[in-house]
């Protein structure tokens, strides 16, 4: 039996106090073997850099919209806006988890910050602002018509990336949550996961990372249901472990 990895989950502070926040998250981390912890409330970077340090791996979840002036964007209607210091928490924490390799999985929310973080920009309403490439118009956002653990869309990979190993295969059935996406991809990062409209659904880390994925789709609400959502989880845990083992073996 290998050590149990913390993971720690950014949290909106002002949110803690409800029971169910965030709870499908927790569950699918402790499914795969790792003590997810919420932290929240941080906004300096040498105290989020310190806070991390405790910590064998980083879950961003899903939430509110980022605030666009974060990447040069404007106000739109449709954008409803996370916490400021929730903001401030995520962006830095997704620095420091790719300049100390502190695996890192990112979920529709978290995958947008993971990309403003390290330069990118969004789309702040894809039903208004994006027109695909070959015309195809997807619903991006399923609910209220559809259940949270309905796959409604597929999402092609590439074949040797990370992701597309991670999860077993080349094209999987996923559901969809968001009225936002990646717009310009940040250098660090690679697009590995497309819908058919062409919208970004999967990143990775360009340079050698131990585990630095997002993904726009909600894994945490089908890993009952799902063998590659059940493996996603399995794969980051994994390495949040070894990265557990280390840090014991430095003590």
């Amino acid at each position: 039996m290998g050590m149990q990895p913390k993971i720690a989950i950014t949290a909106d502070a002002a949110r803690l106090i409800a029971p169910d926040y965030l709870r499908s998250y927790k569950r699918a981390v402790e499914r795969a073997g790792g003590d997810p912890v919420l932290v929240s409330g941080e906004t300096e970077p040498a105290r989020i850099e310190a806070l991390l340090d405790e910590f064998d791996g980083l879950l961003l979840p899903g939430g509110a919209d980022v605030d666009p002036a974060e990447y040069g964007g404007r106000d739109h209607p449709a954008v409803s806006k996370a916490a400021r210091d929730l903001d401030s928490l995520e962006l830095e924490a997704v620095r420091v988890a790719k300049r100390h390799d502190l695996p890192t999985l990112a979920i529709c929310r978290g995958v947008q910050v993971m990309n403003v973080a390290l330069g990118g920009t969004l789309w702040e309403d894809i039903g208004e602002q994006y027109e695909a490439d070959n015309g195809l118009k997807l619903r991006h956002q399923q609910t209220p018509d559809h259940g949270r653990q309905d796959t409604t869309h597929p999402v092609d990979l590439q074949p040797e990336s990370t992701v597309a190993r991670t999860l077993g295969g080349r094209t999987l059935a996923t559901n969809s949550m968001h009225h936002q996406a990646l717009r310009r991809l940040a250098h660090d990062l690679v697009a590995v996961g497309k819908t058919r409209d062409g919208v970004i659904e999967a990143v990775e880390a360009r340079t050698n990372h131990p585990f630095f994925v997002g993904v726009q789709w909600h894994p945490e609400d089908l890993v009952e249901s799902d063998e590659p959502s059940r493996n996603l989880f399995l794969a980051f845990v994994a390495q949040a472990e070894k990265r557990a083992q280390r840090r014991a073996a430095r003590r």
